[in-house]
């Protein structure tokens, strides 16, 4: 049988602190090369987009691939899990644990190569996306301030007003981007732009970067002069970057940057290296990958079967024999 689980069930399954445990493993897995990722693929229909990608984690003995499309203004993420003889074993609605797995590697990010004692962290961008990196990223650092920033600023006090409530830290809103860096320790941007919000201004010594919102080569959150400015540069995955990491590959293409010099995460964690000097500027560039979500469902799942949740599909979920 193959159980099927429910944004609701994921919510009271697992939880930031589990993703990022989960995913921690999921990336020093990767750093091993005891597990992979599936860069994100695409097909288009008119103004549908379906994506897929996919991931394997080793330590969780588990691969899946998530699929959902957009383009219509509105999403729906649907998740597969399997286990590690290519049995199906999970159904399950995947928005819920797309966000806590986005936010845990933004937060692992934060904790490896932020300066030591940092304790206020700033956020462009205001959305659905934007509340998991801000919890992720505190929880993380066990930082206590958060600095907002949005164009809408209506918008940005409710958004801080809402993480004061869940984290308890003193969360404000700043009216320019300028103003909610300049004190921060951690800056994050979770953004759709298509041009850059971050700018070689922007770019101060002591302060690590995490650039989240762009894993469209259309789109980019930082100007590629600014990414001349990093003396640590780190992604997910440096394939996917290559692909489809709107960033760095403008970046890139300018010559700002060069990828033989742009690290893996997971490599980090793996070779259990730490952060650099007090001075350094150091950025996580965060496009998500597969084998986050395989993670993190991994857990769901276990804790699923243990406590009775979910629903039974009447889903043969095993392998046919002789098909390769």
């Amino acid at each position: 049988m193959v159980r099927f689980l429910t944004e609701a069930n994921i919510d009271g399954l697992v939880d930031q602190r589990d993703a990022l445990e989960a995913v921690t493993d999921a990336l020093r897995d990767q750093g091993r090369g005891d597990s992979s990722n599936a860069p994100r693929t695409r097909a288009k229909l008119g103004p549908l987009v379906l994506n897929v990608l996919g991931g394997s984690v080793a330590s969780a003995n588990a691969i899946g691939a998530k699929v959902y499309v957009t383009g219509n203004g509105a999403a729906k993420f649907w998740g597969l899990l399997f286990d590690d003889e290519g049995a199906l074993t999970t159904l399950y609605e995947a928005d819920r644990l797309g966000q806590l797995r986005t936010g845990a590697a933004s937060g692992i990010a934060a904790r490896e190569l932020a300066p030591g004692g940092a304790d206020t962290v700033a956020i462009v961008g205001t959305g659905y996306q934007a509340q998991t990196q801000a919890e992720a990223v505190l929880l993380a650092l066990g930082a206590t301030k958060l600095h907002v920033y949005g164009r809408n600023a209506e918008r940005a006090d409710a958004f801080a007003a809402l993480l004061a409530e869940r984290t308890g830290v003193t969360a404000s809103r700043f009216d320019t981007i300028d103003e909610v860096i300049a004190d921060a320790h951690v800056v994050i941007t979770m953004t759709s732009a298509h041009d850059p919000v971050i700018l070689r201004r922007h770019m101060l010594p002591g302060k690590h970067y995490i650039f989240a919102g762009s894993n469209n080569p259309a789109n980019a959150e930082v100007e590629p002069e600014a990414m001349r400015e990093i003396d640590l540069l780190v992604t997910d995955d440096v394939v996917a970057a290559q692909r489809e990491g709107g960033t760095l590959i403008r970046a890139a293409e300018a010559g700002a940057i060069d990828w033989a010099d742009v690290r893996e995460l997971g490599e980090l964690l793996a070779l259990g290296e730490v952060r650099g000097d007090a001075d350094a500027i150091t950025a996580f560039v965060s496009q998500g990958a597969g084998s986050w979500d395989t993670a993190l469902a991994a857990v769901a799942a276990a804790r699923a079967a243990e406590r009775g949740v979910g629903i039974d599909l009447p889903i043969d979920g095993a392998p046919a024999r002789d098909r390769r």
